[in-house]
């Protein structure tokens, strides 16, 4: 059974808000600075991974880097409270999280 289809096997969902911030592609992408999902995974990599399957290539492109992985340029936050690092998409989700996608943007 492929991941999708063990996601998809799930009798309940979760419904998470997540707010884009400095991110005005993925904004044109979706038509939305906010979106609620009602979510049959269990982890904010599985979100991604809902989003992109829900938004497309263009949104994969953008958000991924070489390897698959969330760019290193984006920032996850949790409940407005938990930093959510690379190396931490495996943090599981509950329903009614929220979390914020933000684009860090260096500058002088």
């Amino acid at each position: 059974m492929s991941r999708k289809e063990e996601l998809e096997s799930h009798e309940s969902t979760m419904k998470i808000s997540v707010e884009f911030l400095s991110v005005p592609v993925i904004t044109k992408i979706i038509g939305s600075k906010t979106l609620s999902l009602d979510f049959p995974g269990q982890t904010v990599d599985d979100l991604i991974d809902e989003m992109i399957d829900k938004y497309g290539q263009k949104l994969r492109r953008f958000l991924l880097d070489d390897s698959g992985k969330l760019d290193s340029v984006f920032k996850i936050l949790l409940n407005k409270k938990e930093w959510i690092r690379r190396e931490q998409m495996s943090t599981p989700l509950k329903d009614g999280d929220h979390v914020t996608l933000m684009m860090l943007v260096a500058g002088g």
